[in-house]
């Protein structure tokens, strides 16, 4: 890795070109229309209707990836609610494919959506009430118009998604992401689809040359590349009020247990809302072991015991085809929510509060709560065992007290394990090449005896400590099976203050995951994972600017009443 990231010694790049990608041709069985917005702009605008007697319910879908496109299979969606009696409406969201206006993410979606409801509601073939469904960057749509408290909007059903999507720091205080800066380049370049095809040049420094090069290649400067190099503030996203103070109404919140960027504050903002009496009887949350584009693990898994590999050479933008019967699974479940919601059916039964399914389990479980009312604590110690024994993940901690640590070099940092964060269960990594060097602290438990059911939060405790300002702490559960793999589990990150040593407690995100008998669980710590994240240049420099860096040590306390541990919500 590090003759591949040192600046000095990495080999040339390949060039980047990109391809334009135009429009689909628009569909014949929809009706297309220009909707104006209240500030004159006309968003593009397809309509999808029933054969029915009278007016009918409608469901909106907003979205960046074009409505004619293959990103999103809008005719798999348009077939389902046409075959249930919905009208399904799609548009093109400002300053993209056919429609008009400004080329910029997050910022317009709020009285945007209002606007086009209040028109959908003023259509002959409306009966008033309104829906919304979509996943990403449609699901944040949703809770952007939820934000505005149109009354014709009567249920949303966000899927893999959160109020701070498009966020560089998913939550506050973690690590910097890269993928927001990739997704502009990939998607708000224009109106249109660039498609690239190389990577950026992630061991150039200062890293901020690889994209201006990237900009002078394609010949637009993307309007919100500069917005995003600094923090996006809510008021901007959200002018009429933040989406969780909005007037509650009925939510189905889909998330994936392996979508790493969206699921843990997607998490948090169900936390958020069930602590309000007033949203708590409208929220229904589905967790499911699949990954932000949608892939299930088990089956992902059974492809890799046969020796097939799902990854694919994909571009930039490429997304693998989805299994159409997977999409119908799910997405009966959001029309059942709706027919119980929307067309205030009382004969359908209304979905459980919460239905999860946990990885290596056969069945999706039925509940009142996440995490499950009977699940427990479980405490894992820290530890180092004998003389120099590796270090351990162990029941019964130790009172020997041991300061252990691992480096950060940013001229070889730790490489991400996946190609798209969004296709982790896609590509199905096998993360043991990264369980050993002076970059990583691996803590392995016993081979299990029996199953052990994981279901809900991970978190880890410790006194941790930095040569540095501050230091990067990036905290992995894997699975260790008994021929040497390791498989995701959970993850979490923070980014901390401690130049003095500092008693801190880090989210290691939410497991929904049962470990196999003979399989060992490892807690993988270490300070870098790119190019998925920008790393500390271990000066006062922000990675992007970094001309120079410095490597620093870390170090965490093990053993004895302060040393670390790890607490796992089981059942």
């Amino acid at each position: 890795m590090a003759a591949e990231l040192d600046g000095k010694s990495a080999p040339r790049q390949e060039q980047m070109s990109f391809t334009y990608i135009p429009p689909g041709p628009l569909p014949e069985n929809a009706q297309h229309h220009m909707v104006r917005m209240r500030d004159g702009v006309r968003l593009a605008t397809d309509v999808y209707l029933p054969n029915a007697d009278g007016p009918v319910p409608v469901i909106l879908t907003r979205l960046p990836y074009d409505k004619c496109g293959r990103i999103i299979p809008i005719s798999i969606f348009a077939d389902a609610l046409l075959e249930n009696g919905y009208g399904f409406a799609v548009q093109d969201v400002r300053g993209k494919f056919r429609s008009e206006g400004e080329t910029v993410p997050w910022r317009n979606e709020a009285y945007d959506g209002y606007d086009t409801i209040e028109w959908i509601v003023n259509q002959p073939w409306s009966n008033g009430r309104v829906g919304m469904t979509g996943l990403s960057y449609t699901g944040y749509a949703q809770w952007a118009a939820l934000s505005t408290n149109h009354p014709a909007l009567r249920a949303i059903a966000p899927r893999n998604t959160n109020t701070r999507l498009g966020n560089s720091e998913m939550a506050p205080g973690e690590p910097e992401w890269s993928f927001p800066y990739q997704y502009i380049m990939d998607f708000y370049a224009s109106n249109d689809l660039h498609d690239r095809s190389a990577d950026y040049d992630w061991a150039h420094r200062p890293l901020i040359e690889s994209f201006e090069d990237a900009v002078e290649r394609l010949g637009i400067r993307p309007p919100a590349l500069d917005m995003h190099l600094s923090p996006i503030r809510d008021g901007v996203r959200f002018p009429a009020g933040h989406p969780l103070d909005a007037k509650p109404i009925p939510v189905l919140l889909s998330l994936g247990l392996f979508d790493p960027y969206c699921s843990g504050y997607g998490l948090h903002d169900y936390r958020t809302i069930m602590a309000n009496p007033a949203w708590s009887p409208f929220v229904h949350l589905r967790l499911s072991p699949s990954d932000h584009d949608d892939f299930l693990h088990d089956a992902a898994q059974k492809q890799a015991a046969a020796g097939v590999h799902l990854a694919a050479d994909v571009g930039s933008i490429d997304i693998p085809d989805a299994n159409p019967e997977e999409i119908r699974a799910w997405f009966d479940g959001e029309i059942q929510f709706f027919d119980r919601y929307l067309r205030c059916d009382a004969a359908v039964t209304a979905p459980a509060p919460v239905r999860y399914h946990l990885a290596n389990s056969s069945e999706p479980v039925d509940t009142t709560s996440w995490p499950p009312p009977e699940s427990t604590s479980k405490i894992l110690h820290l530890a180092t065992g004998d003389g120099e024994a590796a270090p351990q993940l162990s029941e019964s901690g130790t009172d020997a007290v041991r300061t252990l640590t691992w480096q950060h070099n940013p001229e070889a940092p730790v490489p991400s394990s996946t190609k798209f964060w969004s296709m982790l269960v896609h590509e199905y990594p096998d993360f043991s090449p990264i369980l050993s060097g002076t970059s990583v602290l691996a803590f392995r438990g016993a081979p299990r005896d029996e199953p052990l059911a994981l279901a809900g939060p991970v978190t880890l405790y410790a006194r941790v400590h930095t040569t540095g300002q501050e230091m990067d702490l990036f905290v992995m559960l894997l699975d260790l099976e008994p021929d040497g793999t390791a498989r995701f589990i959970s993850r979490g990150q923070r980014r901390l203050h401690a130049s003095e040593p500092a008693d801190i407690a880090v989210s290691v995100g939410t497991a929904g995951y049962v470990l196999q008998p003979q399989h060992s669980l490892v807690l993988v710590l270490r300070s870098s994972d790119y190019p998925d994240f920008l790393p500390l240049s271990g000066t006062s420099q922000r990675w992007w600017f970094a001309t120079s860096v410095q490597a620093t040590t870390q170090s965490i306390v093990v053993g004895g009443p302060e040393g670390a541990r790890l607490d796992l919500t089981v059942l």
